[in-house]
C-alpha cells in the first residue's frame, strides 16, 4: 500500500464523517440521469468513495453504484451501510486498491458517470492526467465526468510545493492528509480535455469560514463524444 492510501486507511479507522452527499453530485445526477426509466441500469462509478457518501445517495436514488477505494476500512463501511439500508439490488462491483492501477481492468465503455468528489487531488498532476485518460475509455459514449477539486487559493495549500501545485497540507481542511495538489483554471483543460471528450460546464464555489479562511473548489462536468 502506498503512503497516501495508507495514511487514508487509518483516517477512515479513526474517524466517522462523510455520511451525506455533496450538493453539487446531487443536482448532477438529477439533470443528466433522473428522466431515466430503468434507474438501475444507469452504471456510477466513483473514484475514491470514502465512507460512501456518494453511492449511499446513488443507490437511494435507484441507480447501479460501482466504486474503486483505497481504504478496506471504507469500503466495508460502504457496503455495510448499502445493506443495512436494504439497497444490495443496486450494488454493482467495489474494488479495494489504487485505482491508477484497477481502473485499466474494467470494461471499456460500460459507465454512465464517473465521479471524482476531492479524490483525484490526492494525486500527481501527471498520475491524475493518465487516471483520467483511462477513465474515459471505461465510459460509455454521452457519458459524464464530474470532478470537485481544490482550487488554487484554498486554506492550507500555502508553503512548499512538494510537486506541481501540490504540498503536505499542515493546516486547513486537509491537515495531515498527506500529497494533496491544487488545480488552476489553466490546469483544468490541461487534465481533463482529451480528443474523446468536451468540457460542457465549469463553476466554482467558495467557502468564507468566520476566521478569514477560505475553501475554493472547482465543478468540472465532461462529456465523452
Amino acid at each position: 500500500m502506498n503512503k497516501n492510501l495508507q495514511i487514508w486507511e487509518e483516517i477512515f479507522q479513526t474517524n466517522e464523517w462523510g455520511k451525506y452527499p455533496a450538493i453539487p453530485l446531487v443536482k448532477f445526477m438529477a439533470k443528466n440521469f433522473y428522466k431515466v426509466t430503468n434507474r438501475n441500469n444507469v452504471k456510477v462509478l466513483e473514484l475514491g468513495f470514502g465512507p460512501g457518501a456518494n453511492l449511499w445517495f446513488i443507490a437511494r436514488e435507484g441507480f447501479c453504484v460501482n466504486g474503486i477505494e483505497g481504504s478496506k476500512t471504507a469500503c466495508q463501511h460502504t457496503i455495510d451501510r448499502l445493506k443495512s439500508e436494504q439497497l444490495e439490488k443496486q450494488i454493482g462491483n467495489f474494488l479495494v486498491g489504487d485505482y491508477y492501477d484497477l481502473l485499466k481492468g474494467l470494461e471499456n465503455e460500460s459507465f454512465d458517470a464517473i465521479i471524482d468528489i476531492e479524490s483525484l487531488c490526492c494525486n500527481s498532476f501527471t498520475k491524475t492526467k493518465e487516471i483520467i485518460e483511462v477513465a474515459f475509455n471505461k465510459l460509455k459514449i454521452g457519458g459524464k465526468m464530474l470532478s470537485i477539486t481544490f482550487a488554487e487559493g484554498t486554506w492550507g495549500f500555502e508553503g512548499n510545493e512538494i510537486d506541481y501545485h501540490a504540498v503536505l497540507p499542515i493546516e486547513g481542511p486537509l491537515k495531515d492528509e498527506g500529497f494533496n495538489r491544487y488545480t488552476t483554471k489553466d490546469d483544468i483543460s490541461k487534465l481533463y480535455k482529451l480528443p474523446c471528450n468536451n468540457i460542457i460546464n465549469i463553476e466554482r464555489q467558495e467557502l468564507h469560514r468566520s476566521d478569514g479562511n477560505i475553501i475554493k473548489e472547482w465543478i468540472i462536468e465532461i462529456e465523452k463524444n
